[in-house]
Order: C-alpha cells, then structure tokens, then sequence
C-alpha cells in the first residue's frame, strides 16, 4: 500500500486538490468550508491593522473636530472682544459727557450765584518756566475776540484762579496764584485780619505782613479784600495750614494752599466787569 502511494503521490495529491476546490465551490454560498478558512485567515491578519486604522481614525475624528470648535470659538471671542471694546469706549465717552455736563452746570450756577458780567472759557494747556518750574501760567481758549483784557481775573466754583497777563485774538493766559509774580489782598475770613497773599512757585501760598498778636491760626478761610480793583471782594483764596513765630519777631510765617484745584482745572470763569468790591 505504501508503495503504491509513492509511486501515484502526484496522481493522488492532484486529486485530493480537486477534491477540496469542489468542496469550497459547493460551500461557498453557505459560507463554510473554504471561504471560511480563507475569512478567518484574512481576519487575523488584519485585525491588528482594523484596530490601528480605527484608533488613528477616532485621534483624527477628535483633533478635527477640536479644532473646527476652537476656530469657531476664537472667532467667537474676537467678536466678543471687539463688542467689549465698543461698549467701553461708548461708556467713556458717556461719563465724560456726564461729568462735562455735571461741571457746566456747577460753573453756570457759580456764575449767577455771583452776578457778577463773565465768560466761562477752558483751560488748554499749563506753563512752567525756570530751572525749578516756578513760574506757573495757564492757557484759555478765550481771547480778544471774546472781549478779554489782561487783568481781568479768573475764578472757578472752588475759589480764585489767577489773573489774565496776556491776551491774543483767541486765547489768553493766566497768571496762576502760585505763580512768585502772584500778590492779592486777603482777608482772614473769620477774624477780618488783612494780609498779602502771595505765591511761592509750589503749590503752597505765603499770606504775609500779619503781626504775631493777630489771631490767625491754621483752618482759616482767607478770601479777597477787593482792594486792588481786580478781584471782586469775598472770593476765596484758600485755607491756612501752618502758622510760626516769624524770624523777625514782628510778623507771623503764615502757609496756605488755593482753594481752586489748580492743577486739574478744566473750566474757569474769566471776570469782565465786576458789580461788587
């Protein structure tokens, strides 16, 4: 027997082929046999590859659709910004026409208070001059047009600003109390003692010639004497902070700072023709 299968094994070989070819043709339809072993073996050499494919695919699903929703949400936001933006801007420009508002009416109500023939001008720009910034100055968009003349003074609702020095077709300029150049007549408010108010180049006042038996003390009011012709009588000039022994013995070193807010003034009052004093 064995050697009869030796000597046909090719014979017998080609058959058992045939056999298993017509076996898979008959199978096919019911998906068994061949086809079977074949999906099987197609199976388990791709289900790693299946499985790797799959996981690349879900990291691609995820980053894309991250990014198509961070680009969404970035253009959101620059939206968003540029809304923030707007709004603010419109907010600022609304508070400052409140407080432009509020500020008119202050300086209208000043000035009937006073009854006294003025403009209301505002203040463009500020001067300092000398190696240590003493010469103090301020610049009015009022000038000749406006009927303006040097020394005509300028107050605010707080108190005395200065004095006009000089004037141009549009714009004049004001001789600020705290200027050195700057002397007014004042009166201590409480005690009706006199005095000459006079600036020190910062932002402090010097009242001087008030004698060391007169009661002034610190917290007095000092107003103008109206005296010189160019400050009506009663406006305030400021409040005294320090009072010492003078070095002469005689008269009293007397500080005082403005009432006027000097450094931020935005709207001021320039003083034509007085009906007081």
């Amino acid at each position: 027997m064995l050697s009869f299968i030796r000597r046909h094994q090719i014979i017998l070989s080609a058959f058992l082929l045939c056999l298993i070819s017509l076996h898979i043709a008959v199978n096919a339809e019911r998906g068994i046999g061949g086809e079977v072993i074949v999906r099987g073996v197609v199976s388990t050499i791709s289900k790693p590859f299946q499985k790797g494919f799959l996981a690349l695919y879900s990291v691609f699903d995820r980053v894309w659709s991250n990014y198509v929703y961070l680009v969404g949400v970035k253009e959101e936001n620059r939206a968003l910004k540029e809304s923030l933006h707007k709004l603010l801007e419109e907010n600022n420009r609304l508070r400052e026409e409140l407080l432009l508002t509020a500020r008119l009416k202050e300086i209208l109500k000043y000035r009937a208070r006073l009854g006294i023939e003025s403009v209301a001008a505002e203040v463009i720009g500020y001067s300092s001059f000398g190696a240590a910034g003493w010469i103090k100055t301020a610049t009015l968009d009022k000038g000749s047009r406006d009927g303006i003349k040097v020394d005509m003074a300028v107050v605010s609702p707080r108190g005395v600003v200065g004095r006009i020095i000089e004037v141009t077709a549009t714009t004049s300029t004001v001789l600020l109390i705290t200027d050195p150049r700057s002397s007014i007549d004042a009166v201590v408010q409480r005690t009706r003692i006199k005095g000459l108010l006079e600036g020190t180049g910062s932002r402090t006042l010097r009242l001087k010639y008030i004698r060391q038996l007169d009661d002034v003390k610190p917290g007095d009011v000092l107003v103008t004497a109206g005296l010189s012709g160019i400050f009506p009588k009663g406006l305030a000039l400021g409040r005294i902070t320090r009072v010492e022994k003078g070095k002469d013995n005689f008269f009293k070193y007397i500080e005082a700072e403005p009432m006027a807010p000097l450094d931020n003034l935005e709207e001021v009052l320039i003083i034509k023709k007085s009906s007081r004093g």
